[in-house]
């Protein structure tokens, strides 16, 4: 009898959600040298069913993402902004339309005001494939192992431009509590211009799901980001347990002002 209930409880736990912290600390060379550390800075993140919540109940700024929509807490200022085209489909479809419109009121402006018109259309154009452009990566697993609140990883280097920029300390997912639905939840978050920014704490830009990011097989626990072959910070995943927030966690606010915005666009270029 006792088997058959642990049984029957097996699916009723699958995709309960997970926690964990997330803590990002800025690698300053001359401290490294000495010996000193700089304290990271750590935040409390929760998901569940893909959806998820950077913050805990006591954050001065909350940010869920959820339904494709970026909802943006502001708890001394309580209000609430709501972002419902924050996407990078939504975004990039967004430039393609605004370049469009742009070239359509150069060809129907007056002699004497095209040339200004086609000069606005060509920079917001040129300003859409910069933000479009896909960086060529390569990612590459080493043979070193780490370990990360307690938890082995092994190390991937992510290569561009020839020039090394993170190492990515992997861990097997079934080795992590609520494994599968972090990782759910990162790709939740590479769904928005800003997600690898909230995931790992850099910036792999307008990428859908970062390139060959499955081929590592596993959820990065540490993330290490280099310039001129040095490090610069290091984020971390750790206190990970399974169970997700509470439900009014997942909720905004009723007693919030409601602001739609800002725009988007607006948004991602600050």
């Amino acid at each position: 009898m006792k088997v058959v209930i642990a049984l029957l409880l097996i699916p009723a736990l699958a995709g309960a959600g997970a926690r964990y912290d997330f803590a990002v600390r800025p690698v300053d060379d001359s401290m490294a040298q000495s010996g000193a550390s700089l304290p990271p800075k750590v935040t409390q993140y929760f998901v569940d069913d893909g959806k998820v919540r950077v913050g805990g109940a006591t954050a001065t700024m909350v940010y869920l993402f959820k339904d494709r929509t970026l909802y943006v807490i502001d708890n001394p200022a309580r209000i609430v902004h709501v972002l419902k085209h924050a996407t990078l489909a939504e975004v990039t479809a967004h430039y393609a339309d605004a370049v469009k419109q742009l070239e359509t009121a150069a060809a129907n402006a007056p002699p004497q005001d095209r040339p200004a018109a086609l000069q606005k259309a060509a920079d917001m154009k040129a300003a859409s494939e910069r933000l479009l452009t896909t960086v060529p990566r390569d990612y590459r697993m080493t043979t070193r192992f780490e370990s990360v609140d307690g938890r082995a990883c092994r190390v991937w280097e992510e290569w561009e431009h020839g020039a090394k920029r993170l190492e990515l300390c992997v861990a097997q997912i079934a080795s992590i509590p609520g494994g599968a639905d972090i990782l759910k939840g990162i790709k939740t978050l590479s769904q928005f211009r800003q997600g690898s920014d909230f995931a790992f704490g850099v910036e792999f830009g307008l990428d859908e799901w970062w390139p060959d990011f499955t081929s590592l097989g596993g959820v990065p626990i540490l993330v290490r980001e280099y310039k001129y072959d040095s490090v610069i910070s290091e984020a971390m995943l750790t206190s990970m347990q399974p169970g997700g927030a509470a439900g009014a966690l997942w909720d905004t606010p009723t007693d919030y002002q409601i602001q739609e915005g800002p725009d988007y666009s607006q948004w991602y270029l600050r």
